[in-house]
C-alpha cells in the first residue's frame, strides 16, 4: 500500500511548479507538464485558487500568490491564506477603482500587527508596504481599525505592550487620547491616519469582523496624501463597503 494520496501529491507537483514560474503558467502548459486531463488540472488549480496559494491573473495564467511565496501568512492555525484569497478580488476591484494600492492586515504579536497581502496601485507615484513585517497597532490605519472592535481591558493589554513613541511629528502618543478615537473609530466603522506612521502617507482602513463581532482582520487603502483629500468621501464609502463584504463572506 503506497503512504501517499495522488491528488495531494499532484497538488504539491502544482505549487511546486509554480514556485518556478515567476510569470505565471497557463491551464494548457500545467496539463501538459504533468500529462493530466485539462478538467483535472482545472479543478486542483481552482482549489489552489480558493485556498488563497495560487492567483489567477486576468490574462488567465496562475501565479503563486506573493504571500505564499514570501511566507507571509505564517502558518499559526489562522486559516490566513483563506482569509487572503477572500480579500483579494475586493481588492483588485477597490484599486482599480481608486488608483491607490491596498493593504490587508491580520493581528501578530501584542501591540502589533503583520501585513498580509497587497494590491498596488498602477499609478506611477504609489504607496507600497512590504509584507510579512509588523507593525504598530497603536498609530496605523490597520492598527487602529483591529484594535477598535476589541473590548476596553483588551485595547489596554495591546497599547501597554508596546511603547507609544513618536513615529513621524504627526504621531498621537497620549494613551487618552488614541482610547477616544478608539471609541470613535468602533462608531463609525473606519479610521484614518494621515502621516502617523509615515510621512507622504495616509491610510483609511475598517476591521473585517466574524459573526461575533471580533475583528480578523483590516482592509486598508493605503494613499498618497497629496491625492488624498479630493477622494476622501470615496476612499471611505469604498472601504467600509469592502471590509463589509469580506466580513459578509467568511465562513459561518
Amino acid at each position: 500500500m503506497t503512504a501517499t494520496v495522488r491528488s495531494a501529491m499532484r497538488a504539491l507537483d502544482l505549487i511546486e511548479f509554480l514556485s518556478g514560474e515567476t510569470k505565471g503558467t497557463s491551464l494548457s502548459e500545467a496539463a501538459d507538464r504533468f500529462s493530466m486531463p485539462k478538467s483535472s488540472t482545472l479543478m486542483l488549480l481552482r482549489t489552489l485558487v480558493a485556498r488563497g496559494y495560487v492567483q489567477r491573473t486576468e490574462t488567465d495564467l496562475y501565479v503563486l500568490t506573493e504571500e505564499f511565496r514570501t511566507g507571509a501568512f505564517g502558518w499559526q492555525g489562522v486559516p490566513f491564506a483563506s482569509l487572503a484569497a477572500l480579500a483579494q478580488p475586493v481588492m483588485q476591484s477597490l484599486s482599480r477603482a481608486l488608483g491607490e494600492s491596498v493593504i490587508f492586515g491580520v493581528m501578530a504579536a501584542p501591540g502589533y500587527a503583520r501585513l498580509l497581502s497587497k494590491v498596488i496601485s498602477d499609478e506611477e507615484i504609489r504607496w507600497d508596504s512590504e509584507l510579512g513585517v509588523q507593525i504598530p497597532l497603536y498609530c496605523t490605519a490597520v492598527g487602529r481599525a483591529l484594535l477598535a472592535p476589541l473590548s476596553a481591558s483588551e485595547r489596554t493589554a495591546h497599547l501597554a505592550a508596546v511603547p507609544l513613541k513618536a513615529v513621524t511629528p504627526h504621531t498621537i502618543t497620549d494613551p487618552a487620547r488614541i482610547s477616544s478615537m478608539l471609541d470613535e473609530i468602533a462608531q463609525q466603522g473606519y479610521n484614518i491616519v494621515m502621516e502617523e506612521f509615515a510621512l507622504g502617507g495616509t491610510g483609511v482602513a475598517a476591521p473585517i469582523v466574524n459573526v461575533q463581532g471580533r475583528p480578523v482582520a483590516a482592509l486598508n487603502i493605503s494613499c498618497v496624501t497629496s491625492r488624498f483629500h479630493d477622494k476622501r468621501a470615496k476612499v471611505i464609502s469604498a472601504v467600509m463597503e469592502g471590509a463589509h463584504t469580506i466580513s459578509r463572506s467568511l465562513p459561518r
